[in-house]
């Protein structure tokens, strides 16, 4: 019932905005009383509270495992990023009230987010350092590939056509390769270099698709 509380709570929140809504309103959503919702979380300011605190959790365990991995820094930062951007497309709501409602938290919950935040980005900076020789400072590297990974869930349609892994080996390519071709490569090769990667991205996807319903069907 928590669970499902807070799922109701942040497409509200997100579609209504977190000042506009109410608990009566969260109640007719789920069909269920004050006195039951009051019964998992003190107030809205609480249950707002747990949102941003779940969506940091959800982060939190994914950068935890990518920093256990042994795979190379690169390889690691490249994971941020589809993680960054996996979370985002797959928990629109809740990220959407992440970075637009932090300052309707009171200041006590602010801090410990504020903070929970800069640990988040210092992880991922020492995963940057540790890829080498950089062109730029690494906290503006960090600033950039988190910017735009998290700035999907302003745009993301999840009716478009682009998947969470086209987006994200999108932004793996623009950060380490920049935004223009290689010198002497024209627009069709441009093309067809975009249409050779989508085409490698469907077959991957119908593979682990397949992989997965194997699995299913072995238990």
């Amino acid at each position: 019932m928590r669970s499902e509380i807070l799922t109701a709570a942040a497409e509200l929140f997100r579609a209504r905005g977190y000042r506009a809504t109410t608990l009566e309103d969260l109640g007719r959503r789920l069909r269920i009383s004050k006195k039951t919702l009051y019964g998992h979380f003190r107030s809205k300011e609480d249950l707002l509270a747990a949102i941003f605190h779940r969506t940091m959790s959800l982060v939190e365990e994914g950068l935890a495992a990518i920093r256990a991995s042994r795979a190379a820094p690169a390889e690691q930062l490249r994971e941020v990023i589809r993680h960054q951007v996996r979370t985002v497309v797959a928990e629109q709501a809740f990220l959407t009230v992440f970075f637009a409602e932090e300052a309707a938290l009171p200041m006590r919950l602010r801090r410990a987010i504020v903070r929970r935040k800069a640990r988040y980005d210092h992880v991922v900076e020492a995963i940057v350092r540790r890829c080498g020789r950089l062109a730029v400072h690494p906290r503006l590297i960090v600033f950039a590939l988190l910017g735009m990974s998290n700035w999907t869930h302003k745009w993301y349609d999840p009716t478009g056509r682009w998947d969470a892994q086209f987006i994200a080996e999108a932004f793996i390519s623009l950060i380490e390769r920049g935004y223009r071709p290689p010198a002497g490569m024209s627009d069709r090769d441009v093309e067809r270099r975009l249409d050779a990667l989508r085409a490698q991205l469907r077959d991957l996807g119908r593979l682990l698709e397949k992989r997965a319903r194997s699995r299913q069907g072995e238990r």
